[in-house]
C-alpha cells in the first residue's frame, strides 16, 4: 500500500513539473513572439511586455473566467491593462487564448490595423481603451461597483506599472476601492523597478510600497512576477477572499524589466527600443537557448 502511494505522489509530482515546464516554454514562446512583433513593426515598449509575459498568461491560462466565443459574456472577469505599454505581450497572450485570429500580431501598428501601439476597445475582450497611465484602477472600480451594487458574480482585475503609481489618480482611487469596500477588485502591479526615466526609485522612491497600500486599507500579497506557480496561487487566494472580505486586493508581483534576453533586463534603455539586425539575432539565440535545455 505504501508503495502504491509513494508512486501516486511521485507520478503527480511529474505531472506537475511536466505541466510547469510546459508553461515555461509557452512563455518562452511568447517572449520571441513579442520580440519579433516589434521588431518587424518598428515599434513597441519592448521591456515592459517582456516583464509582463508570466502575469498575463496566468491571468488568461489559469486564472480569469472568460471566453473567446463569448468575450461580451455579462458574468465574465475584467481584466483592464492599465500599464498599456504592455500591449505587445497582451496581443500575444490573447492571440494564444483565442480572443484574435492566428498571424494578428503580423498586423501590429499597419496602417487600418486595430492592433495600435495601446490596447483600444475594438479588440474583443479588451475592456479599456488605454494611452494616458493612471487610469486604469479608477475604470475598474466602475466595473466592481457595478458588481457590487448588482450581485454580479465576476472579479476585476487591473494591471499596473509601478512606474504609473508616479500617477496621483492612482492613490485617489486607492482611497476609494478601500471606502467602496471592494473586494471583488483586485490590483496587479508590475514591480520591474524601471520606467521610462529610470529606476522607479531614483524617479520617485515608491517603497515601502507594501506598507502604503495596506495603509490605504488594502490586502496585499507579493509574489516572484516570473513564476506561474506563485502567480496563480495568490489570484485564487485573491478570489476566494474576495467572497469573505471587505477589502481591496492588491498583488505585488516582482518582474524583471526585458526579463529573457540579458541585455535588456534592468535597463531604462530598452522601455521602448527597436533593436538592430545583431540585437535581435543574438536575444533570439539566448530565447533559443532556453528551448533547447528545457528538457521537453
Amino acid at each position: 500500500m505504501e508503495q502504491t502511494v509513494t508512486a501516486e505522489k511521485a507520478e503527480k509530482l511529474s505531472s506537475v513539473t511536466t505541466m510547469q515546464r510546459e508553461d515555461e516554454l509557452l512563455c518562452n514562446s511568447l517572449r520571441t513572439r513579442t520580440l519579433s512583433t516589434i521588431r518587424n513593426a518598428r515599434g513597441g515598449h519592448i521591456g515592459s511586455s517582456l516583464s509582463l509575459i508570466e502575469i498575463l498568461y496566468s491571468l488568461f491560462f489559469r486564472f480569469l473566467r472568460v471566453d473567446p466565443l463569448k468575450p461580451d459574456d455579462p458574468n465574465r472577469d475584467r481584466l483592464v491593462l492599465s500599464s498599456c505599454q504592455g500591449a505587445v505581450a497582451l496581443f500575444g497572450v490573447m492571440e494564444h487564448r483565442g480572443f484574435l485570429p492566428p498571424f494578428s500580431l503580423e498586423r501590429f501598428l499597419v496602417r487600418g490595423s486595430e492592433l495600435t501601439m495601446f490596447p483600444t476597445i475594438s479588440i474583443p475582450g479588451v475592456e479599456m481603451t488605454g494611452g494616458s497611465l493612471g487610469h486604469g484602477i479608477a475604470f475598474g472600480i466602475g466595473a466592481a461597483l457595478y458588481a457590487k451594487s448588482f450581485g454580479q458574480p465576476y472579479l476585476t482585475v487591473v494591471v499596473v506599472g509601478d512606474g504609473e503609481m508616479n500617477e496621483g489618480s492612482v492613490w485617489e482611487a486607492a482611497l476609494a476601492g478601500h471606502h467602496l469596500k471592494l473586494s471583488n477588485l483586485l490590483v496587479v502591479v508590475n514591480r520591474n523597478r524601471y520606467q521610462v526615466d529610470g529606476p522607479t526609485e531614483t524617479v520617485m522612491a515608491l517603497e515601502p510600497l507594501a506598507e502604503k497600500w495596506k495603509s490605504f486599507g488594502w490586502h496585499v500579497q507579493e509574489v516572484d512576477g516570473h513564476s506561474i506557480s506563485e502567480i496563480v496561487h495568490a489570484l485564487n487566494l485573491a478570489r476566494s477572499s474576495a467572497e469573505t472580505s471587505t477589502s481591496p486586493q492588491v498583488l505585488i508581483a516582482h518582474t524583471i524589466k526585458g526579463r529573457g534576453i540579458s541585455f535588456m533586463e534592468n535597463s531604462a534603455d530598452w522601455h521602448y527600443r527597436v533593436p538592430s539586425e545583431t540585437e535581435y539575432s543574438d536575444a533570439l539565440k539566448e530565447l533559443e537557448t532556453f528551448r533547447s535545455t528545457s528538457g521537453l
